[in-house]
């Protein structure tokens, strides 16, 4: 039963602008990626305007582009515009008006508004009589409330049905999976993401079968001074989700995610879906090295002789440590196997059955001084007491996670200030 808070959230989740039908322009580069298998391009922004600027052509906008993703840091460049405007406030007041909420819970939902508009902005404005997919990411607050993460994912693919609900793996948090698992099996298509290894993929879709996840490419190679670490693991997260789709009727689609450079896309074309920032897809149109009839699809090939990792780094890991990103253990996958009938009541009933089975690396709680040291940096610290310590898909993914977290805590102090009158 829909109450008067989700419908006056719904309401003001809806986009102002009239839905625009410029005629779609194949680009003979991005077609060359779809002949190769890749299914949709997506380009990493929140800002309608620097993604217009992106696909219009003069003639009209790029057809293989067909969606976008807005993690905190991508918000956060936008909230100006949305406080500038006064929206902001007015939603909380209708908010408050339909149910007085503890100004927490307001903040996230405000938040979750605020993700809605950016979602249907880009529908309206690109979505041209074809589906537009816009991937929200969750407050981070909602990372450790399962329960109102649930209730605010389900009211967040109302306000922007054409979207995904971005869920983050949680290492120190199981319950995210069981909450990505729930919304699906609700109907909400959700991208899990945070996610760096073949393992995680494949965790993401034997258990909760999510529509989408991650292996953050650009991160893998910058945190380990690596050329094609990134490149590797997202090929081996591709075959085990084409394996796994096959013999156990998945759906997960794999994300190639976090592109430093044009050149990735030719390196790993034929991955299911990418999303890069927009210079990222400009540099790949304009360049002139590599030709159409030059893409080809490159999910038999195989980097592992290329990685490119530094010499200190290998030193310092040592190659069974690194190649626990891309490799999964048969043992792995009988476990999800197991887990995707079996009843699991919460998180850590979950992490018990990951532990037992000899994969409890997956998950980890920082005490306060890993804490204080994951929230100093989003790449992994060469002084720090964790690298090499803990998983390294586990380091990551919980230095994604604080990123994203220091971005959301910057969002929610300018609603802050604009719901008070201080903005």
């Amino acid at each position: 039963m829909t109450t008067s808070l989700e419908h006056t959230a719904v309401a003001r989740a809806g986009s102002e602008r009239r839905a625009a039908r410029p005629p779609l322009v194949e680009t003979p580069l991005l077609a060359a990626l779809r002949k190769a298998g890749t299914q949709h391009v997506w380009a990493d922004t929140a800002d309608v305007d620097e993604l217009g600027a992106l696909l219009d052509t003069g003639d009209g906008i790029l057809r293989e582009v067909d969606g976008n993703t807005a993690n905190q840091p991508l918000v956060a460049k936008v909230v100006a515009r949305y406080v500038g405007a006064g929206e902001p406030r007015t939603w909380a007041r209708e908010l408050e008006a339909a149910r007085a909420l503890p100004r927490p819970e307001l903040v996230a939902l405000v938040y979750a508004i605020l993700c809605g508009r950016i979602g249907n902005d880009m529908a309206a404005a690109f979505g041209a009589g074809r589906p537009w997919e816009t991937s929200l990411q969750l407050h981070m607050s909602l990372v450790s409330e399962p329960e109102r993460a649930r209730r605010i994912g389900r009211l967040q693919y109302r306000m922007a049905p054409s979207g995904l609900v971005k869920v983050p793996f949680a290492p120190d948090a199981p319950d995210c999976l069981l909450v990505a698992r729930d919304l699906e099996r609700a109907g909400i298509p959700v991208n899990l993401t945070s996610t760096f290894s073949a393992r995680q993929a494949v965790v993401a879709a034997l258990f909760a079968n999510v529509a989408r996840t991650n292996v953050f490419m650009g991160r893998l190679n910058q945190g380990f001074e690596a050329k094609l670490l990134g490149e590797h693991v997202d090929l081996e997260a591709q075959r085990a989700l084409v394996r796994l789709r096959r013999e156990d009727g998945v759906r997960t689609q794999l994300i190639v995610a976090s592109l430093r450079e044009w050149q990735s896309l030719v390196r790993v074309a034929g991955c299911d879906v990418f999303t890069a920032p927009c210079a990222v897809l400009r540099g790949f149109l304009e360049q002139d090295e590599i030709a159409p009839e030059q893409i080809e699809s490159r999910l038999e090939s195989s980097y592992e002789d290329a990685l490119g990792v530094s010499d200190e780094v290998m030193a310092r890991l040592g190659p069974a440590r690194i190649a626990r990103l891309w490799r999964v253990e048969p043992e792995l996958v009988e476990l999800l196997r197991e887990l995707r009938s079996a009843h699991v009541p919460d998180g850590e009933a979950l992490r018990r059955r990951f532990e037992a089975a000899g994969f409890g690396d997956l998950f980890h709680a920082p005490a306060r001084a890993e804490r204080e040291e994951i929230e100093r940096d989003k790449l992994p610290r060469r002084d720090g007491t964790l690298l090499g310590r803990i998983a390294l898909d586990t380091h990551l993914s919980l230095l994604a996670n604080a990123d994203f977290a220091r971005a959301q805590r910057e969002i929610d102090a300018q609603l802050e200030r604009h719901l008070d009158g201080r903005a």
